[in-house]
């Protein structure tokens, strides 16, 4: 019965990636807004008891089992885990007795409430690419900061890989000319500087959308470059270990 005046939210630009301490926040919010609906309701409803086609539904019982789920994901969420289980468990359970508060209608004692607390659980489902309420098999999932960090240090470490091979293997064609060759060997040394620079603002929690914009630009010139340059067999191959980490910095950041 806690699930209830829950709208659908209207399809929208995807929201800004919010940094791990303001997700916890919102975690937090999950659960002190629950409690102020709780609170909010008459005791009869709270001591009541339903029957339904899936059996009886006991209020109190599945308050507990709530505070339960929405605080396992308080827990579990940590700077190595987004806890995306957990929070699709918050989502799934609080729509188990919808029905029953939607009938009640806004004139219920904790409607409002409700309705708060469910703007909150809307805010925190966007943030694992997910709505609520739920969709039909909806999965979420979120990197946390340290896992965009991660790549963007890998990125930072395959670039000077990249470098130095895309350096030998255009220095063995005389054709190219030097000006070329240190003018795609700069480029793929930005792409090094770009990632540098992601991963010191995802540390810092200063916005980084730009920076990710940057990033993904650059490594698409230097393998545009790669691919139509003679160094192409050659360097192929490492300039592809840069696709997965940027990969997950798109996805991070809600970005192609």
């Amino acid at each position: 019965m806690l699930v209830a005046l829950a709208v659908a939210m209207p399809a929208a630009a995807q929201p800004s990636r919010l940094y791990d301490k303001d997700v916890k926040q919102l975690l937090d919010q999950a659960k002190q807004s629950y409690e102020r609906y709780w609170d909010a309701l008459d005791d009869q409803v709270k001591n009541a008891t339903f029957k339904g086609p899936a059996g009886e539904f006991i209020v109190k019982r599945i308050d507990e089992d709530y505070r339960k789920t929405i605080d396992t994901a308080r827990e579990r969420f940590t700077g190595s885990s987004s806890a995306s289980t957990e929070v699709g468990a918050i989502l799934r359970d609080a729509g188990r007795t919808q029905t029953y508060v939607t009938e009640k209608g806004s004139a219920m004692k904790g409607a409002s409430e409700w309705q708060a607390h469910t703007t909150v659980l809307g805010q925190l489902a966007a943030q694992y690419g997910g709505t609520y309420p739920p969709a039909e098999n909806q999965v979420l999932s979120r990197h946390t900061d340290m896992e965009v960090i991660s790549a963007a240090t890998a990125i930072e470490a395959s670039s000077k890989q990249l470098a130095s091979a895309l350096e030998n293997a255009l220095k063995k064609d005389k054709a190219t000319p030097e000006a070329t060759r240190k003018a795609m060997v700069a480029d793929v040394k930005l792409v090094g500087e770009n990632a540098k620079i992601l991963a010191s603002a995802v540390k810092d929690e200063k916005p980084a959308s730009a920076h990710v914009k940057a990033l993904t630009d650059q490594v698409k010139k230097v393998q545009d470059a790669i691919g139509a340059s003679s160094a192409a067999a050659a360097v192929t191959g490492q300039s592809g270990r840069l696709n997965a980490p940027l990969k997950s910095i798109n996805s991070a950041f809600n970005q192609q």
